[in-house]
């Protein structure tokens, strides 16, 4: 059979090359639906992470303009996380009594933050995350920035 006789076969009005020429349609469109579903499966694993932080010895007024719902900027000044969660405590030092023991007083002014923050879209976990030039990792100091003020925190847990 050569090639001629093999295009200009027919079955019931219906050539050879039709026949592949929509096989190989079907097959196309097949692997874009199937690549999109991995594409989708992809993100829906991703899920907004939380991450808390300290924020030791910060001045009372500047303490209280870190706020619930504040967002958090990146160096272009877009939003990427939201405190969800704040604390306020008396800063702990550490003292010396006459004995020599290390004694914890709390200090007379200055405050200490226990933020929690949520990631504003979906995030991948697997060696930090990536925000701003950094990658965030439990226990790293890193500099957050609101619209307000700047601050520096150490990462105490990533969810």
């Amino acid at each position: 059979m050569n090639k001629s006789s093999f295009c200009s076969w027919n079955w019931n009005g219906i050539k050879a090359v039709d026949i592949l020429l929509l096989f190989f349609l079907f097959l196309s469109m097949m692997i874009a639906i199937h690549k999109t579903v991995l594409a989708r499966q992809t993100f829906m694993a991703l899920k907004p992470v939380v991450i808390e932080l300290v924020v030791p010895n910060l001045d009372p007024l500047v303490a209280s303009q870190i706020n619930v719902s504040d967002k958090i900027l990146d160096q272009q000044g877009q939003a990427r996380f939201e405190i969800i969660q704040k604390t306020e405590r008396a800063s702990e030092h550490p003292g010396i009594d006459q004995k020599g023991n290390i004694l914890v007083s709390p200090h007379p002014q200055l405050l200490s933050l226990f933020l929690t923050l949520r990631s504003l879209e979906p995030m991948q976990f697997e060696n930090g995350i990536k925000y701003n030039w950094q990658v965030i990792k439990i226990g790293g100091l890193l500099i957050w920035e609101t619209r307000y003020c700047r601050f520096v925190g150490l990462i105490r847990k990533i969810d």
